[in-house]
């Protein structure tokens, strides 16, 4: 070998080693949100270290205090694997946001009933029995949803309202309130502070369980179907060895850290019976948009939260 191809080989060398260096990340940041009072940094704990062992890197876990500034992260580039709402992830497409692939989500039995649903509850008093007669008197009642960037208390009733004639809540109802969390929606309407509330549908079935007299004071207006568990997102600058190498640990925690997954499912009520996770795609996401009747504008209505 000549000098001229030692030095063409040194620099070939250095410049393989310079693209491996700086193709792999010195470390990864996960991140979800907080609920209620639960910031889940002790639920998502587990998977950081799973996949830090897998990946041979850190990974630091960071909560943000709602969607709203999850999202804002997420637009700032601040996180590398991210566990989203459903809502928030429709929030952040319809922002057109490129940076975030989802790869998986987490999955329940196919036999599993009732799992993630919406319930839509009514006073008992209320001569409102089906959808028609709810549009038809709207104008007298109060209504209350969740937050404004829930899936089961927002989106998914806004949504069917939507298809049922209520396009605009806050001018067709007497007054929109949010409850703040789902269990406070349907004790308002026990309470009498509110007249019509949606919400996920666990938290009515543990009121009538927790007391059978609730069923004297609020009447089940709607159920909805299964709603499908927010995915986890990666970020596109993440060199693909590496995401795939994520999307096969989260596809396998089951089996190689069941304890992960366990911990992941107690941060989550929605995710409970959950057993394991699947792989994921954006167009799943948007089909479902489509399937609930959920239009561009409804989503995009509730852009002017993430600033």
């Amino acid at each position: 070998m000549n000098a001229s191809s030692a030095k063409r080989l040194v620099f070939l060398v250095f410049c393989l080693v310079t693209v491996l260096t700086y193709a792999q990340p010195k470390k990864l940041t996960l991140a979800t949100y907080t609920y209620a009072d639960n910031n889940r940094l002790q639920n998502i704990q587990p998977l950081a270290s799973a996949l830090s062992r897998e990946l041979g890197l850190p990974v630091d876990i960071k909560s943000y205090p709602n969607v709203s500034a999850f999202i804002q992260g997420l637009e700032a580039g601040e996180v590398d694997i991210a566990l989203i709402s459903t809502f928030g992830y429709l929030l952040l497409t319809n922002r057109n946001d490129q940076q975030y692939i989802p790869v998986a989500a987490l999955q329940t039995a196919s036999s599993t009933r009732d799992n993630y649903k919406t319930a839509l509850i009514a006073r008992k008093s209320l001569p409102i029995d089906n959808l028609t007669q709810l549009k038809d008197r709207s104008a007298l009642y109060r209504m209350t949803f969740v937050s404004e960037t829930s899936t089961s208390g927002n989106l998914i009733p806004r949504a069917f309202l939507y298809g049922s004639g209520i396009t605009q809540p806050e001018k067709q109802f007497k007054q929109v309130t949010y409850s703040k969390t789902h269990a406070a929606a349907v004790q308002q309407v026990i309470d009498g502070q509110t007249d019509l509330a949606a919400f996920g549908s666990e938290e009515y079935y543990k009121a009538i369980h927790r007391d059978s007299l609730a069923t004297r004071q609020v009447k089940l207006i709607w159920l909805s179907g299964e709603i499908p568990l927010g995915p986890v997102l990666l970020k596109k600058s993440i060199s693909v060895p590496v995401q795939k190498k994520i999307q096969q640990v989260l596809l396998t925690l089951h089996q190689q850290y069941p304890g992960a997954l366990i911990s992941l499912r107690s941060g989550w009520s929605e995710a409970k019976q959950a057993e394991r996770f699947r792989p994921i795609d954006m167009a799943f996401y948007h089909a479902y948009q489509r399937e609930i009747g959920a239009p561009r504008e409804l989503i995009e209505s509730f852009a002017n939260l993430i600033r």
